[in-house]
């Protein structure tokens, strides 16, 4: 499903509230779920660990009939106060006052125009100003100067005669606040040739709002003639002043201005600054694009890291692959003492785990996880370095299905999860296949079981994955190939049907694809997500019998 950061069961999010030392002398009590048709209550959520997975069952507790009074304790409880979170405890809230800035934010603008400039630079937007006559602009720039100095000079800009010009007068911060602060279409105004010196000066002042920026310039085919110069820029010139992901686009870019040389030059300074494995074998796979130097695809068939790149170059170089893939781990045969379907009895051991030094105290947790249906614990706790895992966990729900949608719904549940049964992101996606709760009720209302499913069977495995497999069925349908479904259950189909009607995408023309297309992908997330899933999709069609070539898969994805 869509989210907007990582997923708390990864171990790469924020974990909050971590258990100190001296409380985890000994494995964590056994917490009782919330039996579906059974409330929540205030004592229940004080009784568990702040973090994603309380701010969940405060969200649940907020649709309850609750007082004023409790929606305000419960709310206060939360760790991060989203926009969900804020609007559930507003409508049961006593005090029904509007903030002024709520106030003039809601006023049509012709209405907010005639206000007084304080409530202007509350609610105006550099967007909503950008169809406003140069005069206005100006006469507005000046009056809300006092209090929001960016939007005055967003609209300084918006009423010069040449946008463009005055803006590369600017500092990167100001181009990058800018950039972002108007529409797509307002973009495209932008689509000049930007000059070296400006450019240099740029990105000397290492502003990561405007590298941002410059990554998303680079990804839009419609600025074309601001990406044509930055394709002719001398990369000798900023090398030392760039990261690694935006000498990778500038070496992207190059690429499709045919300048391989410096392409190249971008790539390997790339592939040298990269900290994740990932982006380094990026970085050396596209240096082989861009040289067709074989040593490059020699390294990264020598990785023993699994991911999209080191699979092709196994495919081009016709090697055995170094890695080590574990699709099991050995444990007892016995079942969990504790719940699995309950997210905070999990939240408690991984925490612990984290924070203590003692070592027998992490023997007992670890030995908590050591179960046969706690697997995805055991190694999320106990990972092996040097071991790639590809577990196939939840046997008994997955013997229901075909070997390609096992193939599928592991490779999504790899990437969503790892196989943790109580995962919950930010966005409160829900269990290992991650379904957002308005997708949980649609296929609930679907299946006629509205009233005999709840939010909280999602960290039920069978039900899940049920569901799930559910969900992907029309995706199926409609786009037919892994990478595209994976984009779809990430991004969604709505986001995928536009991203396959842009014709600059995909295509059979195009000799740098489908390489260029995947990393051209408008959504980061969804371009990430992409990646990793087509390659896990290869990996476990492997292991259920069907040897499949990952390059004819990609080339499979060619259309326009």
């Amino acid at each position: 499903m869509r989210k907007f950061l990582l997923f708390l069961c990864c171990g790469i999010a924020l974990c909050v509230n971590v258990l100190c030392a001296e409380n985890v002398k000994k494995p964590p009590h056994k917490t009782t779920n919330i039996p579906i048709g059974q409330e929540i209550t205030l004592n229940y959520l004080k009784s568990q660990p702040a973090g994603i997975s309380r701010d969940f069952y405060i969200w649940l507790f907020l649709q309850q009939n609750i007082s004023a009074k409790e929606a305000k304790e419960a709310y206060n409880l939360a760790t991060r106060k989203n926009a969900q979170l804020f609007g559930l405890y507003y409508k049961k809230g006593d005090n029904k006052t509007l903030s002024r800035k709520t106030i003039c934010q809601r006023m049509r603008t012709e209405t907010l125009l005639k206000e007084d400039p304080k409530c202007i630079a509350l609610a105006l937007t550099t967007k909503r100003a950008e169809s406003f006559d140069r005069e206005t602009l100006k006469r507005l720039s000046t009056n809300v100067k006092p209090y929001n100095q960016k939007l005055s000079k967003d609209l300084q800009i918006l009423a010069s005669k040449d946008p463009f010009k005055t803006l590369i007068t600017q500092d990167a911060r100001t181009f990058a606040g800018f950039y972002f602060a108007i529409s797509q279409s307002y973009r495209e105004r932008l689509n000049f040739k930007i000059p070296q010196e400006t450019f240099v000066r740029f990105i000397n002042e290492h502003n990561k709002n405007f590298e941002r920026a410059l990554r998303h310039i680079i990804i839009t085919p419609a600025l074309e003639r601001f990406n044509h110069s930055l394709a002719k820029m001398d990369p000798k010139e900023i090398l030392k002043s760039i990261d690694a992901e935006v000498s990778f686009y500038l070496g992207l870019n190059a690429m499709r201005f045919g300048e391989k040389q410096k392409a190249l030059e971008y790539f390997l300074h790339s592939k040298e600054t990269s900290k994740h494995s990932f982006n380094r074998n990026r970085a050396t796979f596209w240096a082989f694009l861009a040289s067709n130097d074989g040593q490059y695809l020699e390294s990264l068939s020598n990785s023993r890291v699994v991911d999209v790149y080191t699979l092709a170059s196994l495919e081009m170089t016709n090697k055995e692959p170094k890695f080590n893939i574990a699709y099991d781990v050995q444990t007892h045969k016995k079942k969990a003492h504790w719940d699995i379907k309950n997210p905070f009895e999990w939240v408690k051991i991984r925490d612990s785990f984290k924070a203590t030094k003692d070592k027998e105290v992490s023997k007992q947790l670890l030995l908590s996880v050591n179960n046969e249906n706690t697997k995805p614990h055991y190694v999320w706790l106990n990972r092996e370095a040097g071991v790639e895992y590809f577990l196939m966990p939840y046997q008994e729900v997955f013997a229901t299905f075909s070997n390609d949608k096992k193939a599928l719904l592991y490779a999504l549940g790899r990437q969503e999860s790892l196989f943790i049964p109580t995962a919950i992101s930010t966005s409160y996606a829900l269990g290992v296949m991650q379904l957002m709760p308005f997708n949980v009720r649609a296929i609930a209302k679907e299946l006629n079981q509205e009233n005999k499913v709840s939010y909280l069977d999602m960290f039920d495995p069978n039900i899940n994955i049920s569901y799930a497999e559910y969900f992907t069925r029309p995706l199926e349908r409609e786009f037919s190939h892994p990478l595209f479904i994976a984009y779809a259950y990430n991004g969604g189909p709505g986001f995928t049907r536009r991203l396959l009607s842009k014709n600059y995408l995909f295509q059979k023309s195009n000799a740098l694809d489908p390489w260029y297309s995947l990393e051209m992908i408008p959504y980061e997330e969804s371009r990430v997500y992409g990646k990793k899933v087509i390659a896990n999709y290869v990996i476990y069609q492997k292991k259920l019998g069907k040897n499949i070539s990952l390059l004819e898969l990609l080339n499979q994805t060619l259309m326009h």
